[in-house]
């Protein structure tokens, strides 16, 4: 949980658009670490290669108008379309859910709305097999758990992932 100020007028979410292995290039393990680091080279570049992040008014990204670019996060924001940093499936995915959201959630697509920055990643970008048991397949003794076994979806999930690991480490220790 984060104790960050929450009475300023901006609220923070996240849009998230699946990446499925077949998005990925070849079979290599690595790959999805290698096509976040591209993301996020790119959204260095395009802001200018000094922290800043690039961004965009929520209007101006679906191409249906345009408001103000600006944003609590430090150092700031540099306007960049982020058609231009991701590829076509992530922002048309993006561009389909707007309208969705903004049925279910009224004011969420508004003038005010600014994109910010390229979320990289919501989970582990490699994920380790296991067996029954817990245990590593390739590395016994070894129990992935939570977002570092890439199976955890969140924080919750990653808890009781977690939880769960441990009784069979303990279980095992029995054996």
């Amino acid at each position: 949980m984060s104790h960050a100020d929450r009475g300023r007028g901006r609220s923070n979410a996240a849009l998230v658009v699946t990446v499925r292995t077949d998005d990925l290039e070849g079979d290599d393990p690595l790959a999805g670490v290698r096509r976040q680091r591209r993301y996020e080279e790119a959204a260095f570049a395009a802001s200018g290669s000094d922290y800043r992040a690039p961004a965009q008014n929520l209007l101006a990204f679906p191409g249906e108008g345009t408001g103000p670019v600006t944003a609590s996060c430090s150092p700031g924001v540099t306007e960049a379309d982020p058609a231009t940093l991701l590829p076509p499936f992530v922002t048309e995915g993006i561009r389909s859910a707007l309208p969705r959201f903004d049925r279910r959630l009224r004011g969420f697509v508004t003038r005010e709305a600014v994109l910010v920055g390229v979320e990289s990643r919501t989970s582990a970008p490699l994920r380790i097999l296991g067996v029954d048991d817990g245990q590593s397949v390739s590395h016994p003794g070894l129990f992935p758990a939570g977002d570092g076994s890439g199976y955890a979806g969140g924080i919750v999930s990653s808890a009781v992932d977690g939880l769960r690991v441990a009784e069979q480490v303990v279980h095992a220790g029995r054996a």
